[in-house]
C-alpha cells in the first residue's frame, strides 16, 4: 500500500493537533504543541498497510456525521443532541399508557437515540417530527440503521405553522418544542387537536424569566430560545383546553445527566477522531452549556415536565351542554 498523499497526511496532522489542543484546554493543562506534533509523527510512522484494503474501494462509504453532530455525540452520547437517558425516555412511554396499536408521536428528538429508546417500549407505529434541518438526514439514517423504518416515519415540520391530523394520536412526546416556538398557543392547540379524546402528551421544556445570560447559555442551540415563565406556559395549556395532570420540576435530574456527559468527556476525547471543525464545535458547545448549567443550578432556569391530557369527549360535551 502506498504512503498517504501529502494533503491527507497534513489533514490528519491538523486533526490530531486540534484534538490535542482542545483536550488540553478541557483538562486545564498547558498545550505543548511540540509534544503533540511528535506524538502524531510517531503514530504516522507506525501506520501499517491494511491487508485487503483495496477490496473496499468501491463499497458505499459509511455515513459520516457533520462536525456539529460529531461534537454533540462526543458530549452527550451517540444519537443525541442534548443530555438524555434511554431509561427515562422509555419510562415516558409507560406514563402515557398508550395502547399497543396506538400511534405515538415524538416531536423534536434531534437524533435517533431517543426514538430507539421509545421504540423499545412501544411496539406500534411512531411518527417522528423534527424542526432542525441540521439533524434531519442523520435522524433518518439513525432510524434506518436501527431497522425501525418499517414502523417509524420521520418528517420535517415548522413549529410555527405545522397542522397535525385531527384525533390521530394515542400519545405524544414533546422535547423542548415550547422552548423554541415563537407562538405557543398555536402549537398547544395543534397538539391537543392531534390527540384522540382521553389521550395524553408528555411535554418537556425549559421555563424561566428573561435574563441576559440566556443568549450565552443557548448560543450553541439550533434556533433562538423562546423561553417563557412557568405560569405563562401553564396558562397556555389551560386556555387551550388541555388538562394538566402533573407538573414536575426535573431540573436536578437533567443537571445530573448533563454533568455525567461532561465527566466522561475527557476520556472520550482520548480515543475520538475529531476533525478541526468538530473540535471547534465542541468548544463552543461546552462554553454554552457551562452557562446553561449554572442558570439551572441557580434556579434562574428550570427544566419542567408536564403530563397533559385532552379531555374525553363525554366530559367535554357535558361541560359544553346546559344542565337539564
Amino acid at each position: 500500500m502506498a504512503a498517504l498523499p501529502l494533503k491527507a497526511l497534513f489533514d490528519r496532522r491538523k486533526m490530531a493537533l486540534a484534538q490535542a489542543k482542545f483536550r488540553a484546554w478541557w483538562e486545564g493543562e498547558a498545550f505543548d504543541e511540540a509534544a503533540a506534533i511528535a506524538a502524531f509523527e510517531a503514530s504516522a510512522n507506525d501506520h501499517k498497510p491494511i491487508e485487503g484494503a483495496d477490496d473496499h474501494l468501491f463499497d458505499e462509504p459509511p455515513y459520516e456525521l457533520p462536525p456539529r453532530l460529531s461534537a454533540l455525540a462526543a458530549l452527550w452520547g451517540e444519537g443525541r443532541v442534548r443530555p438524555g437517558q434511554s431509561a427515562a425516555e422509555a419510562g415516558a412511554v409507560a406514563r402515557l399508557a398508550i395502547p399497543a396499536d396506538g400511534v405515538l408521536a415524538v416531536l423534536s428528538p434531534g437524533l435517533a437515540a431517543p426514538v430507539v429508546a421509545v421504540a423499545e417500549k412501544h411496539p406500534g407505529k411512531i411518527q417522528v417530527f423534527e424542526w432542525r434541518d441540521e439533524t434531519l438526514d442523520a435522524l433518518k439514517h439513525g432510524v434506518k440503521a436501527a431497522k425501525l423504518d418499517d414502523r417509524v416515519s420521520v418528517a420535517r415540520i415548522d413549529l410555527e405553522a405545522h397542522v397535525f391530523a385531527a384525533s390521530s394520536l394515542g400519545g405524544l412526546l414533546s422535547i423542548d418544542d415550547f422552548a423554541y416556538s415563537g407562538h405557543p398557543p398555536h402549537l398547544a392547540q395543534q397538539l391537543m387537536k392531534s390527540l384522540k379524546p382521553g389521550a395524553g402528551a408528555l411535554i418537556e421544556c425549559y421555563v424561566g424569566l428573561p435574563v441576559g445570560e440566556l443568549q450565552t447559555a443557548f448560543a450553541s442551540a439550533f434556533a433562538e430560545p423562546q423561553i417563557r415563565a412557568h405560569g405563562d406556559l401553564v396558562h397556555v395549556f389551560k386556555e387551550t383546553g388541555l388538562a394538566i395532570e402533573t407538573d414536575e420540576d426535573m431540573s436536578e435530574e437533567f443537571l445530573e445527566c448533563a454533568r455525567e456527559g461532561f465527566k466522561g468527556l475527557g476520556e472520550r476525547l482520548a480515543g475520538a477522531a475529531f476533525n478541526v471543525a468538530a473540535a471547534q464545535e465542541l468548544a463552543w458547545e461546552a462554553q454554552a452549556w457551562r452557562v446553561r448549567m449554572k442558570l439551572l443550578s441557580q434556579k434562574r432556569l428550570e427544566r419542567r415536565r408536564f403530563l397533559v391530557r385532552r379531555p374525553a369527549e363525554a366530559a367535554a360535551t357535558s361541560l359544553a351542554s346546559p344542565p337539564g
